[in-house]
Parts: structure tokens; sequence; C-alpha cells
């Protein structure tokens, strides 16, 4: 729900130092919580969906307004240095998102380069010279070209 959808998918439930996130879904969309544990405590889960078990745990985001499971908002329930804290976790996520999200786009060019490579090899061996022309990404037709002369 408002507030709930982001950070539900950079996470998944469970302890992040200091903090226990709750990240799942219900009928009608995310739900996001956090919580703080006590010093040195281990957090003691609860489910997929809910919040640990703990005691002495504080809850400091979660549902600040609407109806639950239909029009809830998340936030802060308490402001700390746990917002600090949650914020350079989500930084960090997200780098982590972007720099794989790279190197899966990194790994696709180089597999597509090494087809476009075995391909002219291939063709070249059957004695035909291949000009293999790459694709112009900003034409709205983005094919790739090749040209073939005889030898």
């Amino acid at each position: 729900m408002f507030g709930a959808r982001e950070y539900a998918e950079l996470f998944e439930t469970g302890r992040y130092g200091r903090l226990y996130l709750v990240s799942s879904q219900h009928a009608r969309g995310k739900i996001f919580h956090i919580q703080v544990l006590p010093e040195g405590e281990e957090a003691i889960p609860n489910g997929r969906s809910n919040l640990c078990l703990n005691e002495d745990a504080v809850e400091v985001y979660g549902v600040v307004a609407g109806q639950r499971g239909w029009t809830e908002r998340y936030g802060w329930l308490h402001l700390g240095q746990w917002q600090v804290d949650f914020h350079e976790l989500v930084g960090a996520r997200r780098e982590e998102l972007r720099r794989r999200v790279a190197e899966e786009r990194d790994l696709e060019q180089r597999a597509e380069e090494s087809q476009r490579e075995r391909q002219a090899r291939l063709l070249a061996s059957y004695g035909i010279k291949v000009l293999v022309v790459r694709a112009d990404t900003s034409s709205s037709a983005g094919a790739t070209q090749k040209a073939a002369s005889p030898s």
C-alpha cells in the first residue's frame, strides 16, 4: 500500500543489523514494517508476513493511517537514528541492484558480440567475407545489418 511498495520490493523479511524488516504483500498490495531490536538480541521470526516475536522490539515504521488491508498508509511511527541507518541500507541495496543490472547487461552484450563473431567465422569459413555492422540504437529500426561480398 502507500509507503510500503518501494521498500517491500527492495528487501526480504529478516534482520538487518538491529533492524527487523517485514516485507510481504496481501491481496491489495505490499506491506512493510520495521522494528528496532534490543542490542545483542536475536530476532525471533514469526513467518514472512509478521512482526518478530521479541517482546522488547519496537515497531518504528508501519501503518500510520487508513484501514488495514484496504487503504493503509505507511510511515515512520517513531523518529530517530534508525531512520538514518535504514536509509543507508536502502542506498546500499539500490546500488547493489544497479550494479547487478549493469553486470547482467554487460554479460548480455558480450554474449551477443560472441555470437556475432561465431557467425562471422562460420560464414567466412564458407569462403565469403562478411562485414558485420552493429545496430544503430538511435534508429527506430534497430536491426543489425550484415553485408556480404564475394572474395
